[in-house]
């Protein structure tokens, strides 16, 4: 039987997802000597700021700053993404290939329509990767499929506890997105500018809910269970 190579994979649909709805919770995982690797479904080239060499120089900078061992694009079209056996297959083989014991995605009850599908692609492929008459690689488990918040939250997330390291290190790693995030001249005025500052004012309001520095909301599918209610089992 075939171990995990690393514990958690997160994917996004664009660069920058992961950072958006994660980053504390990757810098948080690398801190506690955990494997993550980050891989981003498109290079985001229909962006309105920032084309697929400058933002992919953005994610790997970013993904320095995290600490995560590796971080993938698959080149899959921007807007472009679709719920078909080519990019499911392609999914499948990076999971297998990878044998992550946690998968993360894009929340599927997004606004934007690429995180949605993202969102679909991921959970279609853990299924099928574990399936061992689906292709001709040795099928991989995963454990869990959890989901991140972009621009949409669900009515109660759970939320992870961050301290102020992996905070300020999730606000460091989103400054890599200079295209993104910095208003300038030539730059299109867009909703992500000024994110960076309501980012850390709802992680820091999300973390008062719980008597944490910070914190970030997930949300998972399959019914969690319990150790005792003080304890739970994931």
């Amino acid at each position: 039987m075939q171990s995990c190579r690393y514990d958690v994979m997160v994917f996004g649909a664009h660069p920058d997802d992961a950072e958006i709805g994660a980053g504390g919770m990757i810098a948080q995982e690398v801190r506690l000597g955990r494997k993550v690797v980050i891989c981003d479904l498109t290079a985001g080239e229909m962006g309105s700021n920032g084309d697929a060499v400058q933002r992919r120089a953005e994610a790997l900078a970013s993904a320095e700053v995290l600490g995560v061992s590796e971080r993938l694009c698959l080149g899959f079209p921007d807007r472009g993404l679709q719920l078909c056996d080519n990019q499911i297959s392609e999914i499948v083989r990076v999971l297998r290939d990878y044998r992550p014991r946690m998968v993360l995605s894009p929340w599927h009850g997004d606004d934007h329509l690429d995180h949605v599908q993202a969102a679909g692609l991921v959970r279609a492929a853990a299924l099928n990767a574990r399936l061992r008459k689906y292709g001709s690689s040795e099928p991989w488990t995963v454990e869990r499929v959890w989901e991140y918040f972009i621009h949409e939250t669900s009515a109660n997330p759970l939320l992870l506890r961050l301290d102020d390291e992996d905070g300020a290190i999730k606000q460091k790693a989103l400054r890599c997105y200079l295209s993104q995030f910095q208003e300038g001249e030539g730059t299109v005025s867009t909703r992500l500018h000024g994110l960076l500052q309501r980012l850390e004012w709802h992680d820091r309001y999300a973390g008062s809910q719980i008597g944490a520095p910070w914190a970030e909301g997930f949300w998972q599918r399959e019914p969690l269970g319990l150790y005792d209610l003080r304890n739970m089992l994931l």
